[in-house]
């Protein structure tokens, strides 16, 4: 009896031991989490923008156009674009949404749009000083795989509208 109470107590302790050493592993979690990528189509941001904000003699410029002005620019990772600037070149102000096939082109492509600001400031300081207020208070924001870029003479509209789109 005793061996029989003896090999069932060890028979049990070996089922213990085994069920411990299948231990169900959760999925790792990955390095890189998730991230929302957006979508929409940004000349309605930029129409929106333009419905309120006045840019003189606004002129759009195609995709093909805008490493010109954003030099370093790639633009074979944009999925969509759109950009105005004043046609006379008489006043800072345009406007621009990038849409890129990610988060990483985006980030990647901020440097490009900093450049264009700092060479607009470096123009419009000494060639109309009284516009200045404008690129002081100017927007590059990234966000996921969109930048926004805004030079107006209220950009703090301009910020709420791309807010709306973004959320």
């Amino acid at each position: 009896m005793k061996k029989r109470i003896f090999a069932a107590v060890l028979a049990a302790l070996c089922m213990c031991a085994a069920s411990c050493g299948t231990e169900t592993k959760a999925p790792a979690a990955t390095a890189k989490e998730e991230v929302k990528e957006y979508s929409f189509d940004a000349g309605t941001v930029t129409e929106e923008v333009l419905a309120e904000i006045t840019i003189n003699s606004a002129i759009e410029k195609g995709i093909d156009e805008l490493e010109f002005y954003f030099t370093e620019l790639d633009t074979t990772k944009l999925t969509d674009a759109s950009y105005y600037m004043c046609a006379s070149g008489a006043y800072p102000d345009e406007i621009a949404v990038f849409v890129f096939d990610t988060a990483d082109s985006a980030a990647a492509a901020e440097s490009a749009v900093k450049t264009r600001l700092d060479k607009q400031v470096s123009v419009y300081e000494s060639y109309t000083p009284e516009e200045m207020y404008k690129l002081e208070d100017a927007i590059v924001e990234v966000r996921q795989n969109v930048i926004f870029y805004a030079v107006t003479e209220n950009n703090s509209r301009v910020q709420e509208i791309f807010d709306s789109f973004i959320g």
